[in-house]
Order: structure tokens, then sequence, then C-alpha cells
């Protein structure tokens, strides 16, 4: 417990007063990395990735899914990484301090055949083995640093770049509850509105069917609900750019 409460959530490059200003917020629906020059052969392992948040639903939806016994990565989004006592395939994180923690909590247990892929975005990236960049034309200097979503929305895009099949979401209910290793009754996060609809808006950027799915809750209602025959029908990896 004392591992996950070292967390701390902050945005460190900029000011709120800059935040509130028109034109410094933009949505975020495409992702490159040109520290792999899109490449991502060595990062997919299986064509199914399971991506996991911090919400309070993450127990129950873990748990329903690993019935299904089915080959897939494990993307493990901030503190959820604590919740698995096996191998993990990637491992997210916005705020790049937070490489640290990840050092310091690491468990041989969760290390598999290869190093788990550390992934954020912007500055500080040389704490990480995989940075992103957004695709965007922006307007000014403080619009590159603000992230409109959250890690998981994040997850979401680079998992979809990564080349992945299906992807299965589990632990983002999107909801104001308290997170998966909180008391019950503990206040859960204050979303900005516009991170939900962020979420919706991606959904609409896919022509009819997408390959994303979600264990339940919000995600579920955005993008559907998971089935086994659903997330085992993968085909084959998708070919990236």
């Amino acid at each position: 417990m004392e591992a996950i409460m070292q967390w701390k959530y902050r945005n460190v490059y900029t000011p709120q007063s800059l935040l509130q200003q028109p034109g410094m917020i933009v949505k975020n629906d495409k992702l490159r990395c040109p520290i792999l020059n899109d490449n991502f052969k060595d990062l997919v392992n299986n064509p199914l990735v399971f991506v996991t948040g911090d919400g309070h639903t993450l127990p129950s939806e873990v748990k329903a899914f690993e019935k299904w016994k089915l080959p897939h990565d494990v993307y493990c989004v901030n503190r959820s990484l604590l919740f698995f006592e096996r191998p993990v395939d990637h491992w997210a994180a916005i705020d790049v301090e937070e490489a640290v923690w990840f050092s310091e909590n690491l468990r041989e247990n969760m290390i598999g055949t290869h190093p788990i892929w550390r992934h954020t975005i912007g500055e500080g990236a040389y704490m990480y083995d995989v940075w992103w960049e957004r695709v965007f034309a922006f307007e000014n200097d403080y619009q590159r640093r603000v992230w409109i979503g959250n890690t998981g929305y994040f997850a979401v895009l680079t998992a979809v770049e990564m080349g992945y099949s299906k992807i299965v979401l589990a632990g983002m209910p999107l909801d104001t509850e308290r997170h998966w290793y909180q008391p019950e009754g503990t206040p859960g996060p204050q979303w900005n509105p516009l991170c939900q609809e962020q979420w919706t808006d991606y959904r609409t950027t896919f022509n009819g069917d997408c390959n994303i799915r979600s264990m339940g809750a919000k995600t579920a209602e955005i993008f559907g609900l998971a089935t086994k025959e659903w997330a085992e029908d993968v085909g084959t990896v998708r070919k990236t750019k």
C-alpha cells in the first residue's frame, strides 16, 4: 500500500492559468512514435491486448477477463501495474517523474521474456523506453504540453497505433468513484468534462465497428461490451504504418 500511495498526480509543465485560456486545450485522437519510426514489431507479442486502468472496477473485470484464458499482452496504466502478479508487457504514465516510482516498485514476477515497455508523451522521455507525440497543427508551445483525456486514453491511442487487432479495457469506468486500491468511501477523481467528451469523440473517428471493447461501465457504453467470442477472433496483428 505504501508503494501505491507514493504516487503523485500533477502537471509540472503548464500553469492552470494558462490551461484556462481559450486555445490552450486541444483534443487528440492520433499519435506518432518518432523514436521507433512507427515500427512496433518488437513491442507486440499477441494480437489481443488487455489495457488496465485504476478504476474501482479493475479487480472484478480482470477476474472476468482472465476466465477466458486467451493469449494476450498486458498493458498497465499507472498503479494498475501493482495489481498483477505475472509478466506485464507495457506500462504507461503521463507524468514523466513516475518512471522513478516504476523503478522503485517493479517486482521480478512482473517481468517476462522481455523488459516492460514504458510509454509516455512529451518532455522527459529520456526516462522511458517509448515516447509519443501528438499529430496536430499546434498553435503554440503550450498546446503541445496539454493532454486531454487521461492516461488510459493515452494507452488506448498507443495500442491502436501499435497495431493490436483487438483491445480490451478494464478498470476504466470514467466515473467519480474511488480507485481500486483505495478504501470504500474515498472520494474519486473529478473529471474535466472534456475528458469524457474526448473518449466519446474518439469513438466517432472509426467508420462503423472498431477494434476496442471494454469489460464494463462507461467505456463499455462508448465502445461496446467485450465478450470472449469477440476477443478471441483476432486474426493477426494489424499492419502498422
